[in-house]
């Protein structure tokens, strides 16, 4: 998808109801991450949200889609939702013309775990710190068609279960919602059914096992972890924001010891840790060089203030950020804070976006409309033939006879040629281009010049002066039908004549 998304365009955002398969277009995203939507029309297209825009809120939708898979009926979504679909505006006009078929949506679709962590995200080799973040070298994701499936059948995982967050997991991350199991107790033995999320390891010989997270009923802070007691303070931390809030030394390999961060995954209330040594250094986040401080703070586990951050949208913000063990990324919280600090700023910024976006679109819309007319092969009945088709994709006006509109029962013809900013057929009584061309004003084609001149301008001659219906195509003079209603309203617009007729027959002759 991301060869499909342009940086300097405006992005919009579809959901797809899990129950009806109601396609919606999102116009707002609240900072709980709750969606208001309205019908994916081109009517509405200036409404819907720019998803580079507001990123936290972004964000805490995308948490709350990732809740909802586990757990619909606590996740605060009063519609479940089936499918998140991303695109710029171009393509959204172009989905729109085709009713949005279900295989090019699905070329815009996006997993949540993945979008999530490329908003904050933060893989678990490197540093990234939502992409703006000093880092030494590229993460490469783990090649899945080496994942070990004799050991995936052992844990009881079935692979179409795993399948569709395989991309988020080949990056490090856990499985964005809970997936059956039903683990082998010993090899052969009995199988217990069970639930949790999954991560990938790789194995010293080029394997890939998948690694179960068991979901447990509750947290349980008391039990060692790693060889260590949590302390009071890490207890409360854990509970209260998710995160123990400081560096523990946790012995992960016998007898080494090393300092990790500690998070309580809130889908399965197990604890994970993730090494300090696993993260480089924090230089700097959304653009903002962080103070000697800062990055002493970030190094022990605690939450940060880091303020006049830049979202991907160019937008300015201020948040409380902190690693987050459980999902690999960086946590950005707001309690507290001035929202509207920058709200004059950000306005202006939004507004030299929205101008350069339209001015774009300016540049490209007519290349990228005209490869979205489609040329039927039959049009209101009529079998174009080749050259006609060749005519109109090249765009220009072609004439077709003998064309049927629904609940007309008369033919017409017409001269018919490609609207590009419409992104439809127009039809026309004359040649467009010629007229164009010549600058003149061109008579329609003779056999049609007295049906035009009756039925469009309302000019009569004597054989048409009485017909009260519009001609036929190519009609010259009225039909039988129409002669004897012509003759038949004669007669009635004159009496006198009819009542001296009757006169004079009934009256003797005199002689």
């Amino acid at each position: 998808m991301d060869e499909k998304l342009k940086n300097d365009a405006k992005k919009v955002m579809l959901v797809q109801d899990a129950s009806s398969g109601q396609l919606k277009a999102v116009t707002d995203v609240d900072k709980d991450g709750n969606i208001q939507t309205v019908e994916p029309t081109k009517a509405n297209l200036a409404s819907l949200l720019n998803v580079n825009t507001n990123d936290s809120f972004i964000e805490a939708f995308f948490k709350k889609m990732m809740e909802q898979a586990d757990n619909p009926a606590h996740s605060g979504l009063s519609n479940p939702i089936n499918k998140v679909f991303i695109m710029i505006e171009s393509v959204f006009n172009k989905l729109v013309k085709m009713n949005f078929p279900p295989e090019e949506l699905e070329k815009y679709r996006v997993d949540p775990a993945v979008e999530l962590a490329a908003r904050q995200g933060l893989n678990p080799k490197v540093q990234q710190g939502g992409g703006d973040t000093t880092s030494q070298s590229t993460f490469q994701p783990m090649d899945v068609s080496k994942i070990d499936r004799a050991d995936l059948e052992r844990k009881g995982i079935k692979w179409e279960d795993v399948e569709p967050h395989l991309k988020a997991m080949s990056y490090g991350h856990k499985s964005n919602k809970m997936v059956e199991m039903n683990p082998e107790m010993e090899p052969g033995g009995m199988r217990v059914p069970t639930k949790g999320r999954i991560s990938l390891e790789e194995q010293a010989d080029g394997s890939i096992k998948a690694i179960p997270h068991y979901h447990q009923e509750k947290p349980n802070l008391d039990a060692p972890l790693h060889g260590t007691k949590l302390d009071d303070e890490a207890k409360a931390n854990l509970l209260a924001t998710g995160n123990a809030g400081k560096v523990i030394e946790l012995e992960l390999a016998p007898g080494k010891k090393e300092p990790c961060y500690v998070t309580l995954d809130k889908m399965t209330n197990g604890l994970e840790v993730l090494p300090v040594s696993r993260i480089g250094p924090i230089d700097k986040i959304k653009g903002v060089e962080l103070t000697e401080g800062q990055k002493l703070d970030f190094a022990a586990g605690r939450k940060v203030l880091v303020e006049g951050m830049t979202s991907r949208s160019g937008t300015k913000f201020d948040g409380y950020v902190q690693v987050n063990a459980a999902d690999k990324k960086f946590d950005f919280t707001y309690d507290g804070l001035d929202r509207n600090r920058y709200s004059q700023e950000n306005k202006e910024i939004r507004q030299q976006k929205k101008a350069e976006d339209q001015e774009t679109k300016k540049e490209v819309s007519q290349g990228e409309d005209k490869k979205e007319i489609f040329i039927p092969k039959k049009l209101l009945g009529v079998e174009l033939d080749e050259k006609q088709i060749k005519s109109l994709e090249a765009g220009k006006a072609t004439y077709v006879k003998a064309m049927m509109k629904d609940g007309q029962d008369q033919p017409f013809n017409a001269w018919v040629k490609p609207n590009y900013e419409k992104g439809k057929l127009d039809f026309f009584k004359w040649n467009p281009d010629y007229a164009k061309k010549q600058g003149a004003t061109v008579k329609p084609t003779a056999e049609s010049k007295t049906q035009v001149a009756v039925n469009s301008e309302g000019k009569t001659n004597e054989a048409t002066k009485k017909v009260d219906k519009p001609l036929q195509q190519g009609q010259q003079k009225p039909t039988e039908g129409q002669q004897k209603k012509q003759d038949e309203n004669k007669q009635r617009q004159n009496p006198s004549k009819r009542q001296s007729a009757r006169k004079a027959k009934r009256s003797p002759k005199i002689s």
